[in-house]
């Protein structure tokens, strides 16, 4: 009997611990996975103060206002995306895995979507006039880098808005710097004459800068002072007797990057269409070598180029240097440098300048 009770005593004894055991394991694992619940809570907590101090300094920054608490809503939901994207690629440039950095300017509560569906470029119309192309010697010598900005004639960064009339501005920025470099004048010309009055372009629903150039060929173009531009398209106010007229002895297309690089050099800058995408939207600075959108859809200005070694992969990045009209809080105060030399976002594919 002593011994059945001793037996029965330890048996009981072991399944005690065996027990509690099992019971210390489950509220461990209980109080793990509470902690880390409680632990994920709080990042969330912390996390969404964050955003909404960012929201707030974003919109302020920006005078971002919106007609409704949905529509705003529907915007902090686009920026909080574009947020996580712009933070996932700039760790990709800590890390000299990209080129560029993105920055949360004033388009980061535009949807991808959105910007895909906007476009100025108008790459599929179809000039009256028959656009001759330039093509120039190989044979001529240039220099390593070049920026026409060092001559003092190239304008300050303009704003289209929200009108599609990238084309009109890069037609009369080009205008103006070949104006200058003839006359040592530097004048700001009307971008809403060649919107409201050069009906073989679309207004603010695109245009081509050749079609432009041949515009102002015909009917010359007046000064912004005097035709100011109003970021929509109104009724054509040309006149004219207050037109500066151009003696232009051709406009011309522009195949290829060193064909262009030549041009650049010997005549002045030149607009071109490019593939455009939400990437390109959010530029902020260094060499812009992609994503690009599928077609063309946005047009600027190659004021120079230029070459930059890159320590990560040891090698000498060309690129241009590029005048875009968002103004001067997008990007490198209004410029973008994109790769040269490989046809990024098809920059090389409608260039086009002309001769004065």
């Amino acid at each position: 009997m002593i011994i059945s009770s001793t037996r029965n005593s330890n048996s009981v004894y072991i399944l005690s611990k065996y027990v509690i055991a099992i019971f210390h394991t489950s509220f461990k694992m209980q109080a793990e996975k509470f902690l880390l619940v409680l632990c994920a809570a709080i990042v969330c907590v912390f996390s969404s103060e964050f955003l909404d101090q960012e929201w707030k300094a974003w919109k302020a920054k920006h005078d971002k206002e919106y007609i409704n608490f949905r529509d705003e809503i529907f915007r902090r939901k686009a920026w909080e995306a574009t947020w996580q994207k712009v933070q996932k690629h700039n760790q990709l440039a800590d890390q000299g895995k990209s080129k560029y950095r993105m920055a949360m300017n004033k388009f980061a509560d535009m949807t991808p979507e959105e910007w895909t569906s906007r476009k100025c470029f108008l790459s599929n119309q179809k000039s009256q006039n028959y656009v001759p192309v330039q093509d120039y010697s190989r044979n001529l010598n240039i220099p390593d880098a070049f920026d026409w900005r060092d001559s003092k004639c190239v304008n300050h960064v303009k704003n289209q808005g929200l009108c599609g009339s990238c084309w009109a501005f890069a037609t009369v920025g080009v205008f103006e710097t070949l104006h200058c470099i003839k006359t040592k004048k530097l004048v700001e010309f009307s971008e809403q004459q060649l919107v409201d009055c050069d009906n073989g372009d679309s207004g603010c629903c695109g245009g081509l800068p050749e079609i432009a150039m041949a515009y102002i060929t015909s009917h010359g173009i007046m000064q912004s002072k005097e035709y100011e531009y109003l970021e929509k398209q109104d009724k054509c106010l040309y006149k004219p007797d207050n037109a500066v007229d151009f003696n232009v002895t051709k406009y011309y297309l522009l195949p290829g990057e060193d064909n262009m690089a030549l041009s650049l050099v010997f005549n002045g800058p030149i607009a071109v269409g490019i593939d455009a995408s939400h990437d390109f939207m959010l530029y902020c600075n260094g060499i812009f070598e992609g994503g690009c959108s599928e077609y063309p859809n946005h047009a600027v200005i190659i004021v120079g180029y230029g070459t930059e070694h890159d320590n990560q992969s040891n090698e000498d990045i060309d690129y241009w240097i590029v005048r875009n009209s968002w103004g001067a809080d997008w990007g490198d105060e209004g410029y973008v440098k994109m790769r040269r030399n490989v046809n990024v976002c098809g920059i090389a594919s409608h260039a086009s300048s002309v001769d004065l």
